[in-house]
């Protein structure tokens, strides 16, 4: 953590440089009011004042008042100026990781657990950048002004007024270690809420079908009553702050009292030296109470800096990234391939030998969890490829940059990921500073047009988050349009047609046929109707390829797929 916190210091060292200079200041002159007071009240109680001697002192005072603040202006501007561009900093070096991580990143932290690390860890590590730094320049500052001034005026006194401060600071050293345990646990808490209120979301129509409302609603409440359990605990151990700083503060004045008469009585101080050392005390309350409170602000730090180094240096478990570039994707093949998922006890691939060439259209059929989304996933690089062979161009995959893979591709996955903008805005995302007339040729081609027409705000009509506001069909179309804009050298629909009707399945499948025409096109998917017209069809079957060949040429087998595609044609009939 201080590396990183010194590596940042460094590459703004003149910005900091400036900040502990004023604040050093800054410090000084906190100093000298009391000094001028005890010049005032000595030469009072010797009737000594004149006219000159307090238009002096009071000049002295208010230019003291006026550099007071201008330092404190500019330290605390640019100081906590610097924690926020920490903060940017370190959101954007968080954000290029996660927009890199492939699956297996986000299999090993949950999407709640993410936004706390990203929010609150990132704010707990500026604090310690921006008032963690502040209390160590103006309290080292503050004591290294104050305790040998005390000292120079009488040691003795001065050391045991301290006493009850140093009590105060062991004190709020053990509170707040308790403290900070429970930070860590309402921290926690606050991550599963965040999880939790994510899946809610996300699952809202599920919750209402199933009438889960009340169950919803019973572990929300848990949660809340749990975190309001963990702030009330933070909240008492923090009330105990103030009744220690008073009683430490009225012992210490106290002492000062009690001595500094004595010392008066015996002609050893004036009664300036005595209101001095008692005002110096009432300084000190602050830099001991801040150098406490950094112990807090340094444990919170350093958890979260944990916690954001684990984000960040948690890799997905991928292999080195390649350096070739892809100029067009020819040919990808399989060769004695098998894949399995982390932590799967079984094999989701086994044996795969096929080689996709460059203008073909493939359907890959099968039963559910047969592992076609597993095969196509295999060209997105989403997991570290398995055993076998995996080649591109005839070349190890791994000779390429992922990158330069995904370029080539246009990839609609079944579950449609929509974002909370406009249709037009979801659409665009397939191609940066594509024209409209590109964006109405790809919503055509995705059989859309008449749905859009229908929309009350046509491309700039919101469908709120994951398209909450349309129908299963429209979101797939929505998406298949975004991929259609990309003009990708591989198009992959991944089962991306089940909620559209046969009759805009046909049309989407024509429009395929005519607008990529001599293009590669996979396409996964359970009718078969819309791999009727495929150069080559697999069948999958646990994992393996149990048929291939042209639509004909499986028909005529009278296997798996000649079943199915009598089961399926009469099931069209009956309807």
């Amino acid at each position: 953590m201080f590396r990183l916190i010194f590596d940042y210091i460094k590459r703004h060292k003149w910005l900091y440089l400036l900040v502990a200079v004023t604040l050093i200041i800054y410090d000084a002159t906190l100093l000298l009011p009391t000094q001028i007071i005890q010049r005032m009240v000595d030469i009072l109680t010797k009737n000594e004042l004149t006219q000159a001697i307090l238009v002096q002192e009071m000049t002295l005072l208010l230019l003291v008042t006026v550099l007071n603040y201008a330092t404190a202006f500019i330290w605390h501007l640019k100081l906590f100026q610097a924690s926020v561009n920490f903060k940017f900093d370190m959101q954007q070096r968080a954000f290029k990781k996660l927009v890199t991580m492939r699956t297996p990143f986000y299999e090993k932290f949950r999407s709640g657990d993410v936004m706390t690390r990203f929010s609150t860890d990132v704010d707990g590590l500026m604090e310690m950048v921006g008032y963690g730094l502040m209390i160590v320049v103006y309290a080292g500052g503050m004591l290294a002004f104050i305790i040998p001034t005390m000292f120079f005026i009488d040691w003795k006194i001065s050391l045991v007024a301290l006493l009850p401060m140093l009590f105060m600071t062991l004190c709020i050293f053990f509170i707040g270690r308790k403290q900070d345990k429970a930070i860590d646990a309402n921290r926690e808490a606050v991550a599963q809420l965040n999880n939790e209120v994510l899946e809610v979301i996300e699952g809202i129509r599920v919750t209402r079908a199933y009438s889960k409302k009340a169950t919803q609603k019973a572990q929300f409440q848990a949660r809340t009553k749990q975190l309001a359990q963990g702030g009330d605990r933070i909240t008492s151990l923090q009330s105990l702050y103030n009744p220690l700083a008073t009683v430490c503060l009225g012992l210490s004045t106290i002492f000062v009292l009690l001595m500094g008469a004595q010392a008066v009585r015996a002609g050893q101080l004036t009664l300036g030296q005595v209101i001095a050392l008692q005002l110096y005390v009432g300084s000190l309350l602050e830099p001991f109470w801040t150098l406490a409170d950094f112990i807090l602000v340094y444990q919170t730090g350093k958890t979260s800096f944990e916690k954001l180094q684990e984000l960040i240096e948690t890799g997905d478990d991928l292999e080195a990234d390649g350096s070739k570039e892809i100029a067009e994707l020819s040919s990808i093949s399989f060769k004695n391939y098998s894949f399995s998922y982390p932590q799967a006890e079984r094999a989701s691939l086994q044996d795969i030998n096929w080689t996709l060439k460059a203008g073909q259209t493939v359907g890959i059929v099968g039963k559910t969890g047969s592992g076609k989304t597993t095969l196509v996933r295999q060209f997105l690089r989403q997991y570290p490829i398995g055993q076998g062979n995996f080649f591109i161009n005839h070349q190890s995959v791994l000779d390429f940059k992922r990158s330069s893979i995904e370029e080539k591709i246009g990839y609609v996955p079944q579950e449609h990921i929509l974002f909370s903008r406009s249709v037009g805005e979801n659409i665009a995302l397939g191609k940066v500073a594509s024209s409209s007339e590109e964006i109405e040729q790809a919503i055509a081609t995705a059989a859309f047009s008449q749905d859009l027409k229908r929309m009350s705000d046509g491309l700039d009509t919101m469908i709120g988050e994951r398209g909450v506001s349309i129908s299963g069909g429209q979101k797939q179309r929505i998406s298949i349009a975004r991929a259609f804009l990309r003009e990708p050298d591989l198009l992959i629909l991944d089962d991306s047609l089940s909620a559209v009707d046969a009759r805009t399945e046909r049309q989407i499948i024509q429009n395929i046929q005519k607008e990529r025409a001599g293009k590669t096109n996979v396409i996964v998917t359970h009718r078969l109707s819309a791999v009727n017209h495929a150069d080559w069809v697999l069948v999958l079957d646990e994992g393996r390829i149990v048929e291939e060949g042209r639509p004909a040429d499986l028909l005529a087998q009278r296997g798996w797929y000649y079943e199915q595609y009598q089961r399926q044609q009469s099931q069209e009939g009956g309807e």
